[in-house]
């Protein structure tokens, strides 16, 4: 069974107080430690009891102070540094501190790349100073529709999460709004900065939002949901049209929540795209945290164990079935999200009501090829198959449909074209940055959190 990547969490053998190594309370945003300061302050801590953890974290650090410049492109071809990349992934049996030092190690991060990834938190930190204009008509808060759930969080504060782009004008733009929502340990500046930040070179005719949701989503999912609830409806009225939105991971459980109970939100989307989603949750049993007590989890990775309330909460009365057209696109190789694959995968949504789903597992789909190779949870993001998809659900109706695709060329690839293998690269180097949030988060929780009145 393979064990999370992102659940650092669960790699201790002994008790270890993480809250006391860094403290998330001194600080605004994320940790606003660096990520190289992150790793420095545990692995020079002596409180840090957890022998792993003390080995392996100035391991990490010594690796990333020393990045060097991999081969030339001339010397060293996309398929080669796939084949490297894939070595390293095929082994199931490593943690996110063993994953992180085999990727700092790996000599697969470029320098260009690691600037990006040590000053990940001042990259999404304009989220604190975004003044995005206010709505007078139509009101969205505290509630747009009767029966949407009610707010607990001030709406200046939900608005300043959403990130609107420069080009993007109410009053002479035609394009299609994509909003882009984040999953678990990474912010979404970060998250999507190789990856779906770029999709505009792809679908020219569309405009690029994200919201950006405090700690990294890592908070009560229940909190997080707000968060993308109110970015459905906000930018659905600035830019008076509907909307897509394009998920990773937790993001996609975020956005099924948000149009159970906000179902307000389900009239302004068009398309609802979710990249290694996991609307059941997981059954890797360390993401459960059976074997932690007495230490604890972060509150969103309680939530999403295979048997969690909140999955079954969000799953009862039609929840395990799409409420707008909906393509999920998934991998065999996701280290987070089992299972995944079969009609049990946790990515799978039915169609009860009617609307159009299409669940996509890239290894049956581009079998024995390179866009169904191993493609990890977070390197889904850059799948070929993912992309073809994604742009084909924005071009037409309903879900994405395979048979709409020029399959045999998607296949082939294992970038789509828009992007470049540094691209993966960076992607596949947001696990250093999950492994700095998880560390930073406090304080840590014991069990789930209640689940909220209004989903009683």
């Amino acid at each position: 069974m393979r064990i999370g990547l992102v659940m650092i969490c669960c790699v201790v053998a002994s008790p270890i107080d993480f809250d006391a190594v860094v403290h998330r309370d001194d600080v605004s945003s994320a940790s606003h430690l660096e990520l190289i300061s992150t790793l420095s302050v545990v692995a020079n801590d002596p409180s840090t009891r957890d022998t792993l953890l003390s080995q392996i974290a100035p391991s990490i650090l010594s690796n990333l102070t020393q990045t060097r410049s991999p081969e030339s492109s001339n010397s060293q071809s996309v398929q080669s540094t796939w084949d490297k990349l894939s070595s390293l992934f095929q082994n199931g049996s490593m943690d996110i501190l063993e994953y992180a030092n085999e990727i700092a190690a790996s000599g697969q991060i470029p320098p260009t790349i690691l600037p990006f990834l040590n000053g990940y938190v001042d990259i999404d930190d304009s989220s604190n100073h975004r003044h995005n204009p206010s709505l007078k008509n139509p009101s969205i808060y505290p509630l747009k529709a009767k029966g949407d759930a009610p707010y607990a969080i001030a709406e200046d504060v939900l608005r300043a999460a959403i990130h609107i782009p420069s080009s993007f004008s109410n009053t002479t733009s035609n394009k299609t709004p994509v909003l882009l929502v984040p999953g678990t340990a990474v912010p979404a500046a970060m998250t999507f900065y190789f990856n779906f930040a770029k999709l505009g070179n792809a679908f020219p005719e569309g405009d690029i939002f994200w919201v950006t949701i405090p700690h990294s989503s890592l908070g009560d999912i229940q909190s997080n949901v707000e968060y993308v609830a109110y970015a459905l409806n906000y930018v659905s009225a600035l830019s008076a049209s509907k909307i897509a939105v394009i998920s990773w991971s937790q993001g996609g459980l975020d956005i099924q929540w948000a149009l159970k109970y906000w179902p307000s939100t389900r009239d302004v989307v068009s398309d609802f795209i979710a990249i290694s989603p996991d609307f059941h949750g997981t059954v890797i049993e360390w993401l459960v945290c059976p074997l932690l007590k007495p230490l604890a989890c972060t509150p969103s990775i309680w939530q999403q164990g295979w048997d969690a309330n909140l999955i079954k909460v969000l799953r009862g009365k039609g929840g395990d079935s799409a409420y707008v057209p909906t393509t999920t696109v998934y991998s065999s190789f996701d280290e987070v999200v089992q299972p995944m694959s079969g009609e049990n995968a946790s990515a799978v949504l039915l169609d009860a009501r009617g609307v159009g789903v299409s669940n996509n597992h890239i290894q049956t789909i581009c079998a024995n090829k390179p866009a169904g190779g191993v493609y990890t949870h977070q390197g889904m993001l850059c799948n070929p198959l993912a992309w073809a998809l994604a742009l084909d659900a924005l071009r037409h109706g309903g879900p994405g449909n395979i048979t709409r695709i020029d399959i045999k060329k998607v296949c082939k690839q294992v970038v789509p074209p828009h992007l470049e293998m540094i691209d993966l690269l960076g992607t596949e180097a947001l696990a250093l940055v999950a492994l700095s949030e998880l560390l930073a988060y406090s304080p840590k929780v014991s069990g789930e959190p209640n689940i909220v009145p209004y989903a009683s």
